[in-house]
């Protein structure tokens, strides 16, 4: 924990340069310019000042107001008497730099419980330091012991919960880590929809992908033994995660329609208005294992255009590993094709695409249905 001690320490002294800029903004922050307020403030901020100087400034503002607990707080760091940040919390409970000071105070005893129980009240009074704050704890979550007393924080709901959560979906370093402590706090509080989310997107970057796509169905509550979700198109309230992904494509209109001929029921319908596209949008992400497999899809395409749709699968971040090519005849018609997803290809990515390779060739007019998209185990 000693980058967090010193990050820490860090933000007490951005939080005195603060309070130095406003001084200088608006001239009335201190209050009066010969009151406590504005000794107190100086006391703070004046980096020309010597520990004693700024003990004989914190005792005159004691002797006006002997409850300003930023006064024991500057005491207590001037005079090396940490025992007085205690007093200086119980004066004045909402000084930043008072917690700031007893978080990295109690890290340093390692207690790591008090240290977070500290950190907490500074960022429930100093919302403004989220950014900064809550990614230094990324990379301590491997220590089961600050894992518990983030469990203990995060369970009572605290106003940074949500921005902790989100940091936790955008980093991938310590994936292994955070599910960890995920897990411990769906023990001890029923994970509601953020942390489920937050879960899933762990589960991926830690490449547990087929871990990821189980707690993702969990958490749409529908049961789906194909490897593509939905590929009857029969839950369009349901899209993200490891459902179907419908990207707004300018010259592109898709929508979920019952109008398909020969009663297919739902089909996805694909309206192209006579523009250049460079993709249609529609894409899902897969884990498939390694194996034998093959794709299937039925589809009508009526669009006017030089080179057929066609589903893609490929490797997330790497090579593709299957083309399925959908026949233009202007009829429904079914096309499958057997493909092989190596050892070192871990999740994929099924994406709906055009085979068109120039400008004049993207411009498309005209309307694509698709339904009945499956993969099966090749035995």
């Amino acid at each position: 924990m000693r980058g967090l001690r010193a990050a820490i320490a860090i933000v007490a002294v951005g939080v005195a340069g603060f309070a130095a800029f406003q001084l200088a903004r608006v001239d009335t922050t201190f209050g009066s310019g010969i009151g406590p307020d504005r000794a107190m403030g100086m006391a703070e901020v004046s980096t020309w000042a010597s520990a004693s100087d700024r003990v004989a400034m914190a005792q005159d503002v004691l002797a006006t107001r002997p409850i300003d607990g930023r006064a024991y707080r500057v005491l207590a760091l001037a005079r090396g008497k940490p025992a007085l940040l205690d007093v200086a919390n119980a004066r004045w409970p909402r000084d930043p730099m008072t917690l700031a000071s007893l978080t990295d105070r109690a890290l340093a005893a390692g207690d790591i419980a008090g240290g977070l129980e500290h950190f907490d009240a500074l960022l429930r009074i100093a919302p403004g330091l989220r950014a900064e704050m809550l990614p230094l704890l990324l990379p301590h979550l491997g220590d089961a012991r600050v894992r518990e007393a983030l469990v203990d924080r995060l369970a009572q709901d605290p106003p940074w919960r949500h921005a902790f959560l989100a940091g936790l979906r955008d980093d991938s370093a310590h994936a292994a880590d955070a599910d960890a402590l995920l897990a411990a706090l769906a023990e001890r509080v029923p994970p509601d929809e953020d942390a489920m989310r937050t879960r899933i997107d762990v589960l991926d970057h830690a490449g547990r992908h087929a871990d990821a796509r189980r707690a993702w169905l969990a958490s749409v509550h529908v049961s789906e033994s194909n490897p593509v979700f939905d590929g009857a198109f029969e839950h369009p309230e349901i899209q993200g995660g490891y459902g179907w992904r419908l990207g707004d494509v300018p010259g592109v209109l898709t929508e979920y329609t019952p109008d398909a001929p020969q009663g297919r029921g739902v089909s996805l319908s694909l309206e192209f208005e006579d523009r250049a596209i460079t993709s249609t949008g529609v894409q899902q992400k897969l884990a498939l294992p390694p194996g034998r497999y093959r794709l299937q899809s039925a589809a009508l395409d009526r669009v006017g255009g030089e080179r057929p749709f066609e589903w893609r699968i490929a490797c997330r971040e790497g090579a593709r590993i299957a083309s399925l090519p959908l026949a233009r005849t202007g009829e429904w018609t079914t096309q499958s094709v057997g493909f092989e997803v190596p050892a070192d290809c871990e999740g994929q990515t099924l994406v709906l695409a055009n085979a068109a390779r120039s400008l004049a060739e993207k411009r498309l007019r005209g309307r694509l249905l698709v339904d009945d998209v499956g993969i099966f185990l090749v035995p």
